[in-house]
């Protein structure tokens, strides 16, 4: 057994022989020119052509177009099976001439020696168990698994030997969110990311705890102000180190760092995450890029949003809502602040009275005016990805009092019909009744939460669906 870091949450994994790519992100940016990789990273020709490819979930930074194009098509993909079968159509759209669905927890043998198995959590989430000859890596990436579903992901190959998470902002929320109540921003905080770290290491207990799917550095005019919340690697192993989890221990790596059963860790001389370092190079990577950047922002220039194109698309968006789903997640209406729209600039989605109409000025009910590049906008909507901005970071929300709870809950609806959840009669029935079967621990713990838990529902998205990971976030 050999893993090497490529870099934010890619991995590959070398077995008697067999290598395994897990969501290769390999060059280029994500998410508009807003996400890069830092530390910088170097494409290795030994990657392009892998055995397996296993890609997570569908969010650009895992599943990325420009980096599957560059793979050998031989190699099997493997999915995980979730109750919709948007990404295994995709990846053959991409020209792959073998994709493998794995059902979740169903073990599967990948080459003589070399075993994993998928977990599926939430809509479009998942984490990676691979063992070979007693080595357990738990692959949990964005996954934010808790509770019994768990303690089944960990019951299938005993106590991991290293555990891969994430724990960083991966989300407009709070960053690029300003409110006039302090406390609808305070849901979440770098602290809170350290400390979700932390429990996952006390609750998993591997051998080694590795901070992961984080190595990420904003480029974009709009965005570098994020590059100052990102919440480094070390700052997760000095708050391990205050709360120390006895038999495990945090070990920085940086893409090229590696591992292997024969000579342990091997890793760079570079600190990349002290903090003059990663200024400077933070600063010399902006300077590459800039050609690639300012590129798109002139192709960007000038292009607005259709007003006909957006009432279409969320007009849809409204009526794929099942009853009462609106008045419990989004019982306000949010709205979309569009230059270009002339006396009425306020694009606004009524979820829970199924209409989009626009106004002067926002409404007196708006939940939020939320603000985005319009030919951001534009491209999101021409390709059914507009949950995604959230996640590029390119976008301002202004929250109204009491907002938080409509605001999250439009982006996890969005999310939710996008990925082809919505309408609920568009879903394949004999696929939905497979996964929730075999995801029934899941299902009774998130109804149970939803029953008894306390505090509102922003906060119990955020505790679960948000703080752990991933929001809403563009793939």
């Amino acid at each position: 057994m050999r893993f090497t870091v490529l870099g934010h949450g890619a991995l590959s994994v070398e077995a008697d022989g067999t290598r395994l790519l897990i969501d290769p992100w390999l060059l280029g940016s994500c998410y508009w020119r807003s996400w890069w990789h830092y530390p910088p990273t170097e494409v290795r020709e030994e990657d392009l052509a892998p055995d397996f490819v296993y890609l997570s979930h569908h969010h650009f930074d895992h599943f990325h177009y420009p980096s599957m194009r560059k793979l050998d098509k031989h190699a099997t993909v493997l999915v995980p099976r979730f109750a919709v079968d948007v990404m295994p159509k995709e990846v053959r759209g991409l020209g792959f001439l073998h994709v493998e669905e794995l059902p979740h927890g169903e073990v599967l043998e990948l080459a003589d020696g070399l075993r994993v198995a998928s977990f599926q959590y939430g809509f479009d989430d998942s984490a990676l168990m691979i063992e070979s000859g007693g080595v357990v890596l738990a692959e949990m990436n964005d996954c934010k698994v808790r509770g019994r579903p768990l303690q089944e992901v960990l019951d299938v190959f005993g106590r991991p030997t290293f555990m891969f998470k994430s724990h960083s902002w991966a989300q407009g929320y709070p960053v690029r969110y300003s409110a006039d109540d302090p406390a609808q921003l305070s849901l979440v905080s770098r602290e809170s990311y350290v400390a979700d770290f932390v429990e996952m290491v006390d609750q998993v207990r591997p051998g080694f705890a590795v901070p992961f799917a984080s190595m990420v550095c904003f480029l974009h005019p709009e965005t570098e102000d994020v590059n100052d919340f990102v919440v480094t690697p070390k700052e997760v192993a000095a708050g391990f180190d205050a709360h120390p989890v006895p038999g495990s221990e945090v070990v920085v790596m940086a893409p090229g760092d590696s591992w292997d059963v024969e000579h342990g860790f091997s890793l760079g001389d570079t600190d990349w995450f002290d903090p003059e370092v990663r200024t400077a190079t933070i600063t010399e990577l902006k300077e590459k890029v800039r050609p690639t950047v300012e590129q798109s922002m002139a192709e960007e220039a000038g292009r607005t949003v259709d007003w006909e194109a957006f009432r279409t698309f969320f007009e849809a968006f409204v009526r794929a809502l099942p009853p009462g789903a609106a008045r419990l997640m989004q019982p306000r209406p949010v709205t979309f602040h569009v230059p270009s729209g002339g006396a009425t600039p306020s694009w606004v989605i009524d979820a829970r009275h199924r209409t989009v109409s626009r106004h002067a000025t926002p409404p007196a009910d708006t939940a939020d005016v939320i603000h985005v590049s319009e030919a951001v906008l534009a491209q999101a909507i021409d390709d059914k990805v507009v949950n995604l901005v959230h996640i590029s970071l390119r976008l301002r929300i202004e929250l109204m009092p009491g907002g938080i709870d409509s605001d999250l809950g439009f982006w996890g609806l969005l999310a939710m019909w996008e990925l082809g959840y919505l309408p609920v009669t568009g879903v394949p029935r004999r696929r939905l009744v497979s996964a929730v079967w075999r995801r029934r621990w899941e299902i009774i713990d998130t109804v149970a939460g939803r029953l008894f838990g306390r505090g509102s529902f922003a906060e119990r998205m955020t505790g679960g669906m948000i703080t752990r990971a991933d929001a809403p976030d563009p793939g």
